[in-house]
């Protein structure tokens, strides 16, 4: 157990981020949390995750305690791992708010496992009392080989990837958004795997540009900067077609490939997803929890 006289925080430079995902793999899978962002940022370069950021202790021991830190736009999302055997909740509470540029002032969303629920109970992160309440609450579910499936496709479809300017419809169709904004996913679709599905035109047009006005984007899932494979959607009048399922072993297939993980976060109420995901072969993790800190003005 380490004495945490100094809490501050440093960010991660591209050279240790190898040895820092090799660390975090020894505690999987509840490390994915933080295990996903570290495996991005080291197979595409740290630079990618912007405006996210990766921190560990300033302390020179080494130690599994990794933050992840988007902050953005009113959107201020955190992702938290430590080993008990190196740190205390109480500990991890005291590093939290010093994250660069977090906003007191503002509900901070914490993600982690479900040990981060230990910093509910404390009350006290960073020095101030903060009101803690569970925003969400469910398990991940991890894919090693992807079911040996046909993923042709009904011949009036056609898959690819989701372009930048996709952004706006997949943002359009999320039923809650608490981890991105619409230009982190943009950024997103821009850097990481995706896969879309699209109708094509019904008539044979010549012109290549007034044939691709004529398709349309009916289904699709991509990567976030947290590691995760999400946002799956699918038009109403396109379902019951399989079409997200192939997309979904499409998007595993690419991102296993790469020598990345393939893992989706579920709601526990989610019963329909828990379904679609148990028949394509995922398997069941580790739970995942996320508190909204809610600011209040008195410190302590």
């Amino acid at each position: 157990m380490f004495s945490q006289s100094n809490t501050t925080l440093r960010q991660v430079g591209e050279e240790e981020l190898d040895i820092l995902k090799e660390r975090l793999a020894c505690h999987l899978p509840h490390s994915l949390i933080v295990y996903g962002s570290v495996s991005l940022a080291s197979h595409y370069g740290i630079h990618y995750l912007h405006p996210t950021s990766i921190l560990v202790p300033a302390d020179p021991r080494p130690s599994c305690l990794t933050i992840t830190a988007l902050i953005s736009k009113g959107v201020q999302c955190i992702g938290v791992f430590w080993s008990p055997a190196e740190h205390t909740a109480l500990d991890v509470a005291r590093f939290l708010f010093h994250i660069p540029d977090l906003n007191r002032s503002q509900p901070v969303l914490l993600m982690g496992c479900a040990s981060i629920l230990q910093l509910s109970s404390l009350g006290i992160v960073g020095g101030q009392r903060l009101p803690v309440q569970v925003k969400f609450q469910g398990h991940i579910c991890s894919l090693e080989t992807p079911a040996i499936q046909d993923i042709k496709l009904p011949p009036q479809y056609y898959m690819s990837s989701l372009k930048e300017e996709d952004a706006s419809v997949v943002c359009s169709h999320l039923k809650v958004n608490y981890f991105d904004t619409e230009d982190g996913i943009r950024h997103d679709i821009a850097h990481f795997p995706s896969v879309s599905i699209h109708k094509r035109s019904p008539t044979d047009s010549v012109e290549s540009l007034q044939k691709e006005a004529g398709e349309n984007l009916v289904s699709w899932i991509r990567t976030t900067k947290n590691g995760w494979m999400g946002n799956t959607f699918t038009q109403l009048q396109h379902r019951r077609k399989g079409l997200a399922s192939k997309a979904t072993l499409a998007l595993a297939h690419q991102l296993l490939q790469k020598g990345l993980l393939a893992y989706v976060v579920i709601e526990n109420n989610n019963t329909a997803s828990m379904k679609f995901h148990d028949a394509l072969g995922f398997k069941w993790q580790c739970d995942f929890c996320t508190l909204e800190l809610l600011p209040v003005d008195k410190n302590i």
